[in-house]
């Protein structure tokens, strides 16, 4: 039997001496799978600011759940999902780890831990692109802080809870925090509990969290630490009643919790008029979470739970909050897909309440989506899988959409952090592992594989419903924005330093290689300082690789001002029946592009390729049209289509002619015309003659109508009202910053409308009274804060961490993320190439 929950305790279903104690499975427990109906799995992350928490309350998770024998702490570095060398020493988040528990009543949950550090966003990006639902964890002393906007901003499609950690700290607000969830991240906050503290202990000044009120159940639960951890069993559950000192707060949160859910749920406004008489103490805790699960999966809460993961509490009830609030695959997002095979065709997707997605209306459709690759010193390469639809099983044949290559997959498995544990098969809405020698470079990061659930050998049977172009989109990866060059310590190093350099781009594909065309130096480009220190530093002690590492520097890019002449192929090529007509045009519009457009649907096919912003534009053939089943060669249109994209890719990034930098946000545009030999089976000409027309179109186009590009950046500042003037000057003077508002650290908010839409709604809330508010406000009424908003180029902002710790003597903090590329200015050009 499972650990039990808060919930079931307070309904009576568990005694007190059996709550949280190690299961008497325990010993088994890595050798057990844990089988649930879909209904019953969450596939969940955690994301957060960097030190909000998130890894401290996983280990919380994890130990409360019975999946780990004893805590871990990243101070001590020994916790079970920051099990990198780099982590533990460092003491944080650098690559996502998945791990599997249970909770309650049979439910499984798949939890992802994600980085919190701006400069590794590609991470929590193809993270999230697999979840059904997310926790967000606050610092209950800084409330929403800037990486935290920025994951709310990457997961708005997902469902969320928060949890406002750290309130056993000293200056932590549980109001403030809330507020500042409403205010800044734009969601309405429901509060499902809130903090009690003790006062008689440790004096006025110190006041000791000891537990938080449950709004919905109306009890109080309590820690107790004077009882060993080891016994999961230290909380007391007591009824609040009116004599309550904690009862007038109580019932007005829950007023204002009914008042929130009643907006969008008639069922539950019918329950409080017509059977309750509008008394909310009344309601059933059935009643309220039915209707605070329903609103949450709408997007149209976010519930908000509060505790101490350093403290171990508050962690059962977030457990609950994951079960009862949060998704299961059948109730998550259909993720977006499309038909390579055929450009206008709408790809059906029905949900079965047993077997999950159904795609393309066939039942033995398996699809899945790589998000992650790792590469384990001694299991090899590891591939992780979501499965959205069918049946994955180990040893079956996979095609791979995104490239067209057939795999023999190996072993299936489920991660636990770094250990692994070996099943048979993967179901729709599971996540786990593939592994096996000879799928090497077969699969990358984002693409999707197509397999036969019931058979291990069906890709014909697939391959004759025209399922093998079946796609999800894929994931979008920011361009780098700094630069470092990396060269052999000696020749005989050079071929050791490309294997482990590839191995680092196939890991992590928002890093980015490339030829300096005049020097030969290979450049590794990745998206910020750490990103660059870490990728590093793993290169030379973690792969052993003999390097030198050349000086850190930004980004630059080359584009187009003007599109080029259309080229095509030459006359002999014609005589053999290829005919293809190609331009490169530049986005006028200079914002990533993930998907295809619904215009550029009409009239052909649009391609994101993997890095800069590029994609190819296939005008609708004229000679074969895959959407009337007309299509006469003997090649696959989704071959002839990667060979494209491949082509591209490599093209693209040989550079242009101001600086030879790696051209960025470029269409290639394959005309209307084009046409392969109806009896050729390979597509290596293609990919020939592909390459040759872009180095033509490159070559015939004037150097003049080229331009560089800079990364600007998107700076949040935080600072005391006491230096705004200095920082200011020096963004305004030294950084070439332009300044877009200066705010109250309380109401920062990017759009004015809903701004006041949920200030107002923030202004609405009934907020506990409780001591440590109280305490605290004279605090942040005492500490004037402002946020700084600007755009700056990201040259300028080298070193100025210890800039801004001079100006401010290290009271202020920032953030950068990416905002765009820009054209150099030509008063700048010049220093630029010089630096080069």
């Amino acid at each position: 039997m499972l650990s039990r929950s808060v919930t079931e305790r307070i309904l009576g279903s568990v005694s007190k001496a059996s709550l949280y104690k190690q299961p008497i499975w325990r010993k088994s427990i890595e050798q057990k799978r844990y089988v649930s109906a879909l209904s019953k799995i969450r596939n969940i992350g955690i994301v957060a600011h960097i030190d909000a928490g998130k890894t401290t309350t996983t280990e919380r998770l994890l130990y409360y759940s019975g999946k780990i024998n004893r805590m871990g702490d990243v101070d001590t570095g020994d916790t079970t999902t920051d099990f990198l060398p780099q982590e533990r020493s460092r003491g944080i988040t650098i690559q996502s780890a998945a791990i599997s528990f249970p909770w309650g009543d049979n439910c499984a949950i798949n939890l992802i831990d994600t980085p919190g550090h701006a400069d590794f966003c590609f991470e929590v990006m193809r993270t999230l692109k697999v979840l059904d639902g997310c926790v967000t964890i606050l610092d209950g002393v800084a409330g929403v802080e800037s990486q935290t906007e920025k994951v709310w901003k990457l997961s708005h499609f997902l469902p969320k809870i928060c949890f406002i950690n750290k309130m056993d700290r000293m200056g932590a607000n549980f109001n403030n925090s809330v507020k500042s969830i409403a205010i800044k991240l734009h969601t309405r906050p429901i509060i499902i509990n809130f903090p009690v503290f003790n006062l008689s202990e440790n004096g006025f000044n110190e006041p000791d969290l000891v537990g938080v009120i449950d709004v919905v159940n109306q009890v109080l639960l309590q820690w107790d630490s004077s009882i060993e951890d080891t016994t999961r069993d230290n909380i007391k559950v007591i009824p609040i009643k009116a004599n309550s000192p904690y009862f007038d707060d109580m019932i007005k949160c829950r007023e204002s919790l009914v008042e929130t859910l009643t907006e969008f749920d008639e069922d539950l406004l019918s329950e409080y008029i017509d059977m309750v008489d509008g008394d909310c103490s009344k309601l059933s805790s059935q009643s309220l979470n039915k209707s605070i699960r329903l609103s949450t999966l709408n997007l149209k809460v976010s519930p908000v739970l509060c505790g101490s993961s350093f403290k171990k509490i508050g962690v059962q009830p977030l457990l609950d909050a994951i079960r009862d609030y949060l998704p299961s695959p059948l109730e998550a997002r259909v993720p977006d897909l499309k038909d390579t095979s055929y450009l206008n065709k709408v790809v059906p997707v029905n949900v079965d309440s047993k077997n999950g997605l159904i795609i393309n209306n066939d039942n033995n459709l398996c699809m899945a989506l790589a998000f992650k690759i790792i590469t384990d010193p001694i299991r090899g390469t590891m591939y992780f899988v979501r499965v959205y639809s069918g049946v994955l099983r180990n040893g079956s044949a996979v095609y791979n959409s995104s490239n067209g290559q057939k795999i023999r997959i190996g072993k299936l498995v489920k991660m636990n952090a770094d250990k692994t544990q070996e099943i048979n098969y993967l179901s729709a809405g599971e996540i786990g592992v593939l592994t096996g020698s000879s799928i090497g470079d077969a699969i990358a990061t984002g693409d999707t594989l197509v397999s036969h659930s019931s058979k291990k050998d069906g890709l014909k049977v697939l391959k004759a419903k025209n399922e093998l172009g079946l796609q999800v989109y894929p994931i979008t990866i920011p361009p780098p924005v700094f630069s470092v060059v990396v060269e052999p310590q000696t020749l005989g190093n050079k071929d050791h330093m490309e294997y482990c350099l590839k191995q680092l781009i196939t890991e992590d594909p928002s890093l980015q290689l490339s030829k300096d065309n005049e020097t030969g130096q290979t450049i590794l480009s990745g998206m910020g300082e750490l990103h660059l220190e870490i990728a590093s530093d793993r290169l030379i002690n973690g792969m052993g690789a003999k390097v030198h590492l050349g000086k850190l520097s930004v980004s630059y890019k080359e584009s187009l001002k003007t599109a080029t002449p259309w080229v095509s192929t030459s006359p002999q090529l014609e005589s053999q029946g290829y005919h293809f007509t190609v331009r490169i045009e530049p986005l006028l519009d200079n914002t990533i592009i993930g998907s295809r457009s619904k215009d550029q649907n009409k009239n052909g096919l649009s391609i994101p390729l993997k890095n800069d912003n590029n994609f190819i534009l296939m005008e609708k053939n004229k000679n074969f049209d895959p959407d009337l089943n007309d299509w006469k060669p003997i090649l696959t249109f989704e071959s002839i289509v990667n060979s494209i994209v491949s082509s591209a890719l490599v093209e693209l990034q040989r550079g242009g002619k101001v600086a030879c930098l790696p051209l960025f946000g470029c269409i290639v545009r394959v005309k209307d015309d084009w046409k392969v030999p109806l009896d050729v089976e390979k597509p290596i000409e293609i990919l020939h003659i592909i390459r040759s027309l872009i180095q033509e179109a490159i070559k015939i186009l004037p150097g003049e109508q080229f331009n560089v590009l800079e990364p600007i950046m998107n700076l949040t500042l935080t600072v005391n009202a006491s230096d705004i003037g200095r920082v200011s000057q020096d963004l305004t003077s030294a950084r070439n910053a332009n300044i877009l508002s200066i705010e109250d650290s309380s109401n920062s908010g990017d759009i004015m409308k809903d701004l006041l839409e949920f200030s107002n709604y923030a202004d609405a809330i009934y907020f506990p009274k409780s001591e440590l508010s109280m305490i605290s406000k004279d605090t942040y009424q005492n500490t004037n804060t402002k946020v700084i908003k600007a755009e700056v180029p990201l040259q300028n902002m080298l070193s100025y961490n210890r800039i801004l710790r001079s100006l401010t003597q290290g009271r202020a903090e920032f953030s950068m993320e990416y905002n765009r590329m820009k054209e150099v200015n030509q008063n700048s050009l010049t220093n630029v190439l010089k630096d080069m």
